[in-house]
């Protein structure tokens, strides 16, 4: 019998060449590889291991909760951490302790966050209406930390649609986060008047990051480039114009066995409800992967054509929990119990009408992930 269960896996070295390359476009700036979401569906601690291991100079790693953080630190990881999500009061003297640096998305977290002494990247709002001091408050919030002493290691913001090429939108973002900071300037060393290290300022991640040079400033936060995705179809054709010899390879790649391959008499139907109906005798392959697995519903019906070898066949009628089916009556040789099937994730994303990040992030833990 087949194995009974689809499986990923996944190229560090791959992962690593990519953080290099991104490393490398970015300089001078520093890169910050996020690893939040289970590092996008590829394994937090063994994609963060390899990271450290890279010698990338000044690496940084970001996730969005702090057990994120206390996981990797329980797994040795000793590069700095940024936490860019909520953060419970409970969890503060734990992430000073170790040293986390953690998003002060609002201004009623200042005394907690002078309280337990950690350091604090302050989250503006510039424009995505997410998590964040409002811009025109940011200057305010700036000068009660510091009479605090809250120790502010890094300011920030996120761009709300580079991925879209939005040039114009970024720049005005770009703008309103160096007006916050500019009267903290002073001319000795460009920054505050503290004789503290300068914070770190930082807005672009990966679309900004590899297109917009002046997106840059210290640091750039990379997250599904460094798996080797596109943030989306327009960045890869700026890209390709701008950089040919830049390139990306997906560190990951989806894999099934078939379980069955059943023949179907033209009129049979296949699956539940009865959406696909054989217009002639076919013969239909038993995946046993499907939305509790990742694998979304929305590309069933022959929305999605999977890789068998050289060829690609569709599904067949709906996605179920635990399976799927595939119409392999055009493939030659015909597939057998056993032989392997492919997800191609830019394809799964386009059939479900969804993006790579969603497919990626939503590969489940008991997945299994094979590393090499």
């Amino acid at each position: 019998m087949p194995e009974a269960a689809s499986w990923v896996e996944i190229d560090l070295a791959t992962l690593v060449a990519n953080a290099r390359a991104l490393a490398a476009k970015a300089a001078p700036a520093i890169l910050c590889a996020v690893v939040k979401s289970n590092a996008y569906g590829h394994g937090l601690v063994p994609v963060a291991a390899a990271l450290a291991g890279s010698g990338i100079a000044g690496l940084r790693l970001a996730v969005f909760a702090a057990g994120e953080a206390f996981a990797l630190r329980a797994a040795g990881i000793e590069l700095p951490i940024l936490v860019v999500g909520p953060v419970a009061d409970a969890d503060l003297a734990r992430a000073a302790q170790q040293r986390l640096e953690l998003a002060l998305l609002d201004e009623r977290m200042m005394e907690p966050f002078a309280r337990a002494r950690v350091a604090a990247h302050l989250k503006v709002d510039t424009g995505t209406s997410r998590f964040g001091v409002p811009y025109d408050r940011a200057a305010d919030v700036l000068a009660r930390c510091a009479q605090l002493g809250v120790d502010v290691v890094g300011i920030y913001s996120h761009l709300a649609s580079a991925e879209d090429i939005d040039t114009a939108f970024a720049t005005q973002q770009v703008k309103r986060l160096s007006d916050v900071t500019v009267e903290f300037i002073r001319p000795s060393d460009g920054r505050t008047g503290s004789t503290a290290p300068a914070p770190l300022l930082h807005i672009a991640a990966s679309a900004a990051a590899m297109m917009w040079p002046q997106s840059r400033l210290d640091m750039v936060r990379c997250g599904i480039a460094v798996y080797g995705a596109w943030p989306s179809a327009e960045v890869e054709a700026v890209m390709a114009g701008l950089d040919p010899s830049f390139t990306l390879r997906p560190a990951l790649r989806w894999f099934a066995p078939i379980a069955q391959v059943r023949e179907v008499p033209a009129g049979e139907s296949v699956g539940y409800s009865r959406t696909f109906v054989a217009a002639r005798d076919s013969h239909i392959a038993v995946l046993p992967v499907g939305y509790a697995d990742g694998l979304p519903r929305a590309a069933g019906g022959g929305r999605m054509r999977v890789r068998i070898g050289d060829a690609r066949a569709p599904i067949a009628g709906r996605v179920a929990m635990n399976a799927c089916m595939i119409d392999v009556s055009d493939v030659r040789p015909r597939p057998q119990p056993g032989d392997r099937v492919e997800f191609e994730i830019e394809a799964l994303a386009k059939a479900a009408n969804t993006i790579n990040y969603e497919i990626l992030a939503r590969l489940p833990a008991h997945l299994e992930r094979r590393y090499t």
